[in-house]
């Protein structure tokens, strides 16, 4: 009758206090609600009041601009100093479960001491358990277990499998791509042209400059045989807000073209060859998706607005030969090289 008593009063206590476990991540990390049931599976029990009175936990997790994913852990047990750790891995799920297998040893050391756990307990959901987790044991203690007794280290111990984070990440990233596109507005008749681009790239924002060509394109006097050849080549300065999502990348881009549309007469008396100022405002938005970090491969959709009127007239004609639209419209696929 006491056991049973013993056992309701188990399965009626109360869930460990919030000050037990502090949990700090973006929405695509698991809830501290799932921490909490990790840290309970590690201890092979429901957490208690008693537990949040031993040790306080602080877990943060954040995205490296290498796109992995790092926890900062702080355990402040009651009777020793605070003990800080950092794990570095490729999912935040993972995170979870190393900081779960350090909160449970700060609160019940002798998990030391056990064999090494092989397969989760029964008791999570199989959604919350990922296949591997990248920590090891011996690093995970707080300082106050430097005073127990060391147990015989066995001699088959695996070697850590975690690495510390560096000291520093790259604050900047140099870029060059490589992009074919089309441009319709700028020509007489739809263009295809190449473009290649140098860029800084920060957490938030990119800078580039580039140079684009769009190849000669042919318009003639409707009934007759004479007309001109046009080209495009122009340099570029553009800056991007960078909003990103997992792997996929979608930067909003606005900047300014400056160049010079060549035209060269044909079927006249006397050829010449002309060429006036390109001066264009351009705004583009890209999806870039980054299979691996120094790659990125990406699609544009655009436009490229003329400031100055670019327009040819061959001699002794009133009218136009050709005037570039008043706005242009581009597309373009691009392949980016990200270094160091």
């Amino acid at each position: 009758m006491h056991r049973l008593f013993a056992a309701l009063a188990l399965e009626l206590a109360p869930a460990a206090p919030d000050e037990l476990l502090r949990w700090d991540a973006p929405p695509a990390c698991p809830s501290r609600e799932v921490l909490e049931r990790a840290v309970a599976a590690d201890l092979g029990r429901s957490l208690t009041p008693a537990d949040a009175a031993a040790v306080t936990a602080r877990a943060t997790a954040r995205r490296r601009p290498d796109r992995r994913w790092e926890l900062g852990l702080i355990l402040e047990p009651r009777d020793a100093p605070p003990v800080a750790r950092t794990v570095v891995a490729e999912r935040c799920e993972l995170l979870v479960e190393a900081a779960a297998l350090m909160i449970a040893v700060a609160i019940d050391p002798e998990l030391l001491a056990g064999p090494p756990l092989t397969a989760a307990p029964a008791t999570r959901e199989p959604g919350d358990i990922p296949l591997a987790v990248p920590v090891v044991r011996d690093l995970t203690a707080p300082a106050a277990l430097a005073r127990l007794p060391a147990a015989p280290a066995p001699t088959s111990a695996p070697a850590p499998t975690h690495e510390p984070a560096p000291a520093s990440a790259p604050a900047l990233l140099a870029t060059l791509a490589v992009a074919t596109g089309l441009d319709v507005g700028a020509l007489p008749r739809p263009a295809p042209g190449f473009m290649v681009r140098l860029g800084l790239l920060a957490r938030r924002v990119r800078a580039e400059v580039g140079a684009v060509h769009w190849p000669q394109q042919s318009v003639r006097v409707p009934g007759t045989g004479t007309g001109g050849d046009l080209r495009l080549t122009a340099a570029q300065l553009a800056a991007c807000p960078r909003l990103a999502l997992r792997r996929v990348e979608f930067p909003v881009c606005a900047g300014l073209e400056i160049g010079a549309m060549h035209g060269r007469g044909v079927g006249v008396t006397t050829p010449t060859v002309d060429r006036v100022v390109w001066l264009a405002a351009l705004a583009d938005a890209r999806v870039q998706w980054v299979p691996v970090p120094r790659l990125a491969l990406g699609l544009q959709l655009g436009l490229a607005a003329p400031l100055l009127a670019a327009r040819f007239r061959l001699r002794g004609q009133d009218d136009d030969l050709h005037r570039a639209a008043p706005v242009a419209f581009r597309g373009a696929f691009a392949i980016e090289l990200r270094f160091p």
